[in-house]
């Protein structure tokens, strides 16, 4: 039997295992979310792709209010038949495109609006919470048009930014993109510390839940197609998104439950939702803003 040379061998390792790595090197935006996620000691697992825009949707993306994303309006299909029952039935949505809040709602924009912050975890940067959607309401009119809530179709919608998966960044729970009850250590964050969904949207998962427009029904019905708002009257309204203090499961794109508007502090243990935590209500909210209908006139003109 011949022999190879141990050198001749070692050489053949040494390029292959150059080959394999250089197979492996990422495109400069996957390194760069990598590296970010990195800087948080905790490699990300999955990259998403952030959106590409159009020329003219590019000046609708130059327009955006402060703290605000342009979402791309489109058409994709709501909710899911492999989950919870009321999650049922899959269908398909279409949005004109809107506005949503880079990030949820902060302790400081709630207080320069409302004058003081109920939240029990404490700091400028921290999303609020301790609030109810009648007290979210008093903050939307103080604004004068400049936010609204965004329906559980917008929200849904932005939050998937284009996956089938089942969260935005693939189908197993990464770290790096939410706060949840494994990493958070039972507590709410500074938003915008995890990396961002492919619409460039913090904390779309976890953190806090999130208030949304729409009444909440126990499957979904035959509504409209084109920019649903759900049913027009109801008991409960629903919340989105998860908090910190959820599991990994809940915080799945199509997940859903659901919270009496007059409730800031709520004891519930739901068929479908899970439990909503029993002494504090971590539920917060993030702006939308409706986009005209008129061709947006570029900023140069």
């Amino acid at each position: 039997m011949k022999l190879v040379p141990t050198f001749a061998c070692l050489c053949l390792l040494t390029l292959t295992l150059a080959c394999s790595d250089e197979e492996k090197v990422p495109d400069p935006e996957v390194a760069q979310q990598i590296e970010q996620s990195a800087d948080r000691q905790e490699p990300a697992v999955h990259a998403v792709v952030p959106v590409k825009y159009s020329p003219e949707d590019q000046i609708l993306v130059d327009q955006a209010p402060e703290g605000m994303v342009f979402i791309k309006g489109g058409c994709f299909v709501m909710g899911n038949d492999a989950t919870q029952e009321d999650e049922k039935p899959e269908h398909e949505v279409c949005l004109d495109d809107f506005y949503l809040g880079k990030y949820e709602v902060t302790q400081a924009e709630w207080i320069k609006v409302i004058g003081f912050s109920p939240a029990k975890f404490s700091g400028d940067n921290y999303p609020v919470e301790q609030i109810n959607f009648y007290d979210v309401q008093k903050f939307i009119k103080k604004t004068d048009g400049a936010c609204r809530l965004p329906t559980e179709a917008e929200w849904e919608y932005a939050a998937k930014g284009g996956a089938e998966s089942r969260y935005y960044w693939g189908n197993m729970m990464d770290g790096s993109y939410a706060w949840f009850e494994d990493n958070s250590e039972a507590s709410s964050h500074p938003v915008g510390q995890k990396l961002p969904n492919q619409f460039g949207l913090y904390d779309m998962k976890g953190n806090v839940w999130e208030w949304v427009e729409d009444w909440y029904e126990p499957l979904y019905s035959a509504k409209n197609k084109n920019n649903p708002v759900g049913p027009a009257v109801g008991e409960h309204k629903v919340i989105r998104g998860g908090a910190f203090d959820s599991s990994a499961g809940a915080l799945r794109i199509s997940n859903r439950t659901w919270l009496h508007p007059k409730n800031r502090v709520y004891s519930k243990v739901s068929t479908y939702g899970g439990i909503i935590n029993e002494i504090f209500n971590y539920v917060g909210f993030r702006c939308a803003k409706s986009i005209p209908s008129e061709k947006p006139i570029p900023k140069d003109s």
